[in-house]
């Protein structure tokens, strides 16, 4: 029952209670009657029935208007005094009583307000004397921002649980799509998981090889790996651990650069060098053809000519060896490398032999391996192109085993792989080369990045049964190059007055979380009309997000949709959208998946968003697109907090709060008005012993309101 019907629980329990008093005497009075009494009793109330029965309704009309005056003078003004008081200190200090009620309760009202006055000149106070404490620490924030948008690289900062708590703008325009921009910024933002803009196994990799780093305590602690990304782009990224005092990871810095075009330089420069080379081989074979014409002379020139031939080929030899030492030194300059990582040799093989196992059915006999050697390459990629290989081997040769013989010859480790039957062809073997392996650049460019060769052994230059690479055996100068360490938490200079790292988004409870450290998708929209199931339809829904109890402004959603049909001129007047302005938008089945990724991992909020819900519900089956995020709704909260209030509209609630609505009726403006009246809601909220998600959507289901479907 509503909390305003208590005084009338209270009323009609006393009069019941006064009813069963009364009786009981009467029926006391009546039984002691003797028969003359009883008598002239029962004439009187048959001839006098009618005044009677007027002086008692006249009597409980009196008392009715009595208590119905004492309830409109006094409870209920005490109720709505006690309701919005608590808006004064908890949300809103320019709210200020406006209750009518007895002489008693105006006085009452005018000392509440004269204490809200004071109460809100010493907030101004306060509020002046932080922004003037903060004056200095915004302008060094500025200055931070300022270089961190000028970085020739791309920045992201992530807690240890990969959401995203700073970027600068290249990191946005790398993950930005050039054709449309727009629809790339729902995939970056404060509080999104880093996982759905890279690779997870990528990140976790370079996170575990930090973590390995730091249990032998070394000083270089940073990771690099190169992948491509969602917008085409190639880039390669440094993954740098930020720690604490203790030396635990907290989070972790990725820089990112692009390098799609040195790929791509390299790739050009690669096949001008292999068709100079080629015309320069035709060339050789020319000039060899032309020596030994011009050696048929008479028998005592022939030393002579001997001597020419001997010094023209050896030149010639020359010439094609300086060519190919200039070649690599092209190539190895216009090649974007990794910094290496020393790995151990029996650990590497063993893992590759067993992922070939587990993923592909390939067996891997091991020949000539010892433990006490070790390599340098870049674990994950080298580890795919090995497996890359042997699965396209195998596809090739049809075969299921393979042997590897290891070897170690001057600094370099041997890696020959070695079947028997079904040799291959040399053209196949090739073409592997230029293969690209899932989510990293070409088999052959890969190879490069780890310094690393790939050669076929064949006896007739047509067909092979062995193939080899060939790494780097680890060798104490190829750790004298320094890299980039730890970024330590408290280290950074004193006016860094702001932690980063402090909440955990990823908390398995979502509803045990408190309100103020959960991630919110606050949404709205506008339809053709108001009966989802009859046939209207979604025109405009737009989205901004709550992160860390505060409003993101920059990442927004906002779409204009295609209904498909007319749209009402009653509905026209409310939001102004009319047919012309969606002419050639997209439907609701290109818009639902779009703005489901926008809100995963998400709490929905809206106002009176029961309506919004049915309007996403009824298009589940035509968009393959089914929300599950939990709900809250500003509507209800409001109706929980404060019952004596009977308007909870948008515009009522928003004015009891101090908040301004700009865009009404626009979804984006409802959804800001809505993000905007939740965040004065929260403190309230808190007061009243709410405080997780839990705790709302219980309070919310208490509510009349929420027994109301669409």
């Amino acid at each position: 029952m509503k909390q305003s019907n208590r005084f009338l629980k209270v009323i009609v329990f006393n009069l019941v209670a006064t009813i069963l008093v009364v009786g009981a005497m009467a029926l006391y009075i009546w039984q002691n009657l003797n028969i003359d009494q009883a008598r002239n009793l029962v004439i009187i109330g048959h001839d006098f029935y009618l005044p009677l029965l007027a002086i008692a309704l006249t009597i409980i009309a009196v008392i009715g208007f009595g208590l119905e005056s004492i309830y409109k003078t006094y409870i209920h003004p005490l109720k709505k005094i006690s309701a919005e008081a608590s808006l004064i200190y908890a949300s809103n200090p320019s709210h200020r009583l406006k209750v009518f009620g007895s002489k008693e309760i105006s006085t009452l009202i005018g000392t509440i307000n004269d204490f809200a006055d004071i109460f809100e000149n010493l907030s101004k106070d306060i509020t002046e004397q932080i922004l003037l404490t903060r004056k200095e620490t915004a302008k060094e924030r500025n200055l931070l921002a300022a270089i961190m948008a000028e970085l020739p690289e791309g920045v992201m900062i992530c807690n240890k649980s990969g959401r995203i708590l700073l970027f600068n703008s290249l990191a946005k325009k790398l993950f930005t799509h050039s054709a449309n921009p727009k629809r790339a910024e729902h995939f970056i933002g404060l509080g999104r998981s880093i996982f759905h803009l890279i690779d997870k196994e990528l990140i976790v990799h370079a996170i575990e090889e930090i973590e390995e780093r730091l249990s032998n305590k070394k000083e270089s602690l940073a990771s690099y790996f190169v992948t491509p990304i969602y917008t085409g782009l190639l880039v390669s990224i440094e993954t740098i651990p930020v720690l604490d005092k203790e030396k635990q990871m907290t989070g972790f810095i990725l820089t990112f650069k692009d390098i799609s075009d040195q790929v791509d330089k390299y790739e050009n420069i690669d096949n001008w060098l292999l068709s100079f080379r080629q015309t320069m081989r035709f060339n050789f074979d020319q000039t060899k053809l032309f020596l030994k014409d011009l050696i048929d002379t008479p028998i005592k020139e022939k030393r002579t000519n001997d001597l020419y031939e001997k010094k023209i080929s050896k030149n010639l030899e020359l010439l094609e060896d300086q060519f190919k030492k200039t070649s690599l030194s092209i190539l190895e300059a216009s090649l974007t490398q990794l910094p290496l990582t020393k790995l151990f040799l029996s650990q590497f093989i063993i893992n590759i032999q067993k992922q070939a196992k587990e993923q592909s059915g390939i067996k891997i006999n091991l020949q000539n391996l010892e433990n006490n050697h070790r390599m340098l390459a870049d674990s994950y990629s080298f580890t795919l192109a090995f497996i890359f290989l042997l699965v396209n081997l195998s596809e090739i040769t049809g075969k299921r085993e393979f042997d590897l013989n290891i070897g170690n010859v001057n600094g370099e480790i041997l890696f020959d792989i070695i079947w028997y039957d079904n040799p291959a062809s040399q053209i196949q073997i090739e073409n592997i080369i230029t293969k690209k392996i899932r989510s990293l650049p070409s088999f052959g460019y890969v190879l490069k990045q780890n310094r690393s060769e790939f050669n076929i052994i064949s006896q007739n230059y047509q067909t092979c049964s062995q193939v080899r690479i060939t790494a780097k055996a680890e060798l104490k100068s190829d750790f004298a190059k320094k890299k980039r360490g730890a970024v330590i938490a408290e280290s950074r200079p004193e006016f860094y007055d702001f932690d980063l790292f402090k909440i955990d988004y990823d908390t398995n409870d979502i509803f045990n979380t408190d309100l103020k450290n959960i991630i919110f998708t606050v949404f709205d929209t506008e339809t053709t009309g108001l009966d989802p199931i009859g046939g209207d339809e979604i025109i405009s829904i737009a989205a901004v997000r709550i992160v860390n109890n505060r409003i993101v402004y920059q990442d927004i959603f906002e779409e204009l949709v295609d209904p498909k049909r007319d749209i009402p001129l009653e509905s026209y007047k409310i939001h102004g959208i009319n047919y012309e302005m969606l002419d050639g938008k997209p439907d609701i089945g290109n818009i639902l998946p779009l703005f489901k990724i926008y809100t995963y991992d998400t709490v929905l909020l809206g106002h009176n968003i029961a309506f919004d819900m049915k309007m996403l519900k009824v298009k589940e089956e035509l968009t393959h697109t089914i929300f599950t995020n939990p709900v809250l709704d500003t509507l209800l909260l409001s109706a929980a907090l404060s019952p004596v209030n009977e308007l909870h509209d948008m515009e009522n609630i928003a004015k009891r709060l101090g908040v301004n609505i700009i865009g009404r009726h626009t979804a984006l403006g409802d959804a800001i008005a809505t993000a905007e009246i939740f965040l004065k809601l929260i403190p309230i909220l808190n007061a009243n012993g709410i405080f997780t998600l839990k705790d709302a959507i219980e309070a919310s289901k208490k509510t009349y309101y929420s027994r109301l479907k669409y």
